[in-house]
Order: C-alpha cells, then structure tokens, then sequence
C-alpha cells in the first residue's frame, strides 16, 4: 500500500477546496497583492506547485511533473516577497494547471511502494512518508485558507469560506 493511500481523500477534498478560490475571481486580480507584504493568489498557487513537482520528482523524475508555475522563487515566503511573480496565465489556465499537476503528483505518490512508516528517502517535512503525506495534505489546506484571505481582503465575496 502506498504512503498516500490513507490520505488519498483527504488530498482531493484538499485540491477541491482550493479550486474554490478561483470560483468568480477574475484575470485582473489573480496576480495582485492586496499589500506588498502578502502574497497573490497567484503567487499562493506557485508556491503550491513549486512543492508538488518538487517532492514528486524526488520519487519519480517525470516531464509530465514540469510546470511554468513551479517557480523557485516562489518555494519560500522570504524568496518571494520582494520580487512579485506576475505570469501571462489567466484564472482558467492556472486552475487547470494546478489540477493537471496534483493529479500527477498524487500518481507519483500513489504509485510509490514506499509505507507510512518507512523512512523518507529524502529531505522534507517529516522523518517517514507517512508525515511527509500528512504534511502534503495539511499544505494544500493552509494555503488554501491564505488564498481565501487574499480574496477577503480584495473585497471579493467568496462562497461560506
């Protein structure tokens, strides 16, 4: 059985909720910080991505895992901050994106016969993959919650979020 396998629905519902974020929200404002010290939603996203392709390469090296939303830049608060990343996407085009590559990531994950309990095999968050799983699902879920207030802040409705 697959280290994700207990958390396989815990990451689509993850994934689900984020595609919520992106519900009304138009091209104009997907890149747009409502201050220079909080990220986009946008930026948000990049970050995610960043992080799936990265630990999912780490397992199984894929071209289908390449992404223009996997920008280093965007892998840590810090990194990002002072150099606002604005790509020529639209809305529709990164939420497809980032659909195309949890699914293959998961894949990789899934695929994977690596066991909860085994040590991870690289560095990461975590000491076993199953942590590393735990964590995976608990970083959609937190920024996801990040994305919703950048769109709170803008003065977006959103829906019970």
């Amino acid at each position: 059985m697959s280290f994700l396998d207990t958390q396989s629905q815990a990451w689509d519902s993850g994934f689900w909720e984020f595609s919520l974020v992106f519900e009304e929200l138009n091209d104009a404002d997907l890149w747009v910080r409502p201050h220079e010290n909080l990220l986009s939603i946008g930026e948000i996203t990049c970050h995610i991505v960043y992080y799936l392709t990265m630990y999912a390469n780490k397992l199984a090296a894929d071209p289908m895992l390449a992404s223009p939303l996997a920008i280093k830049d965007a892998s840590y608060y810090l990194h990002n901050v002072g150099s606002p990343i604005q790509l020529k996407m639209s809305v529709s085009a990164v939420l497809q994106e980032v659909d195309r590559v949890q699914r293959c990531a998961k894949a990789v994950f899934l695929a994977s016969t690596a066991e909860r309990d085994e040590p991870l095999a690289f560095n990461g968050p975590g000491e076993t993959f199953g942590q590393f799983a735990d964590y995976m699902v608990f970083h959609i879920a937190y920024h996801t919650g990040q994305a919703f207030s950048v769109r709170h802040l803008m003065g977006h409705k959103t829906n019970d979020n």
